[in-house]
């Protein structure tokens, strides 16, 4: 008997063997895979994403930037044209700051580190949204946006909660020579028309 089920496990596996060793395989890896972190895992779910999410905003911008997208996810995601412009001109100028890459013309350096503190500024206004928003003290926001002309395209910026914000940042960049639009109510700053000077 013994030997009948022998033979006929060994002609089943010679038949078989690849995909008896494949499934096998598979079955064991996921098992190693699944089985210890089968607790953790059922213990944070529900909660995982939102504090990822969280915790990428907050290494990535500020924690007032993270806790933004908490009061209002609409207002961060659009913020993110000024915070998004803010680390790129900080990182030129940081890249080409650096000893050994004098191949950067001095006039870009010095444009990349001005637009750098000029989106700083920006940046640190996008920081007291969460708490201006979530606020009571009477405060009613009034978005606006202006366009920036930059690297061959226009780009929204914005949105500000004041209107004086906006003409605060436009009007510096202005005077760096940069091309922006005037500032306008959110969502109707599409005009092509671009201003180098102040109007």
């Amino acid at each position: 008997m013994i030997r009948l089920i022998w033979k006929a496990g060994s002609k089943l596996l010679e038949e078989n063997g690849p995909i008896v060793a494949i499934v096998s395989f598979i079955s064991f890896m996921s098992w190693m895979l699944f089985w210890s972190h089968g607790v953790s895992m059922s213990a944070a779910v529900g909660q995982e994403p939102e504090m990822t999410m969280y915790e990428k905003i907050k290494s990535s911008y500020s924690a007032q930037a993270a806790e933004l997208l908490r009061v209002d996810e609409d207002v961060f995601l659009r913020s993110l044209s000024i915070l998004d412009a803010q680390r790129f001109y900080c990182l030129l100028a940081e890249h080409f700051g650096d000893e050994g890459k004098s191949s950067l013309h001095p006039s870009y350096l010095l444009r990349y580190e001005a637009l750098c503190n000029v989106f700083a500024d920006a940046a640190s206004m996008v920081d007291t949204y969460a708490d201006r928003l979530s606020g009571g003290g009477g405060f009613y926001p009034k978005l606006h946006e202006f366009m920036f002309h930059s690297q061959k395209k226009e780009q929204v910026m914005g949105p500000f909660l004041t209107q004086e914000e906006c003409v605060e940042i436009a009007e510096r960049l202005i005077r760096l020579g940069e091309r922006v639009s005037r500032c306008n109510p959110y969502g109707m700053s599409r005009s092509p028309t671009l201003y180098s000077s102040l109007q």
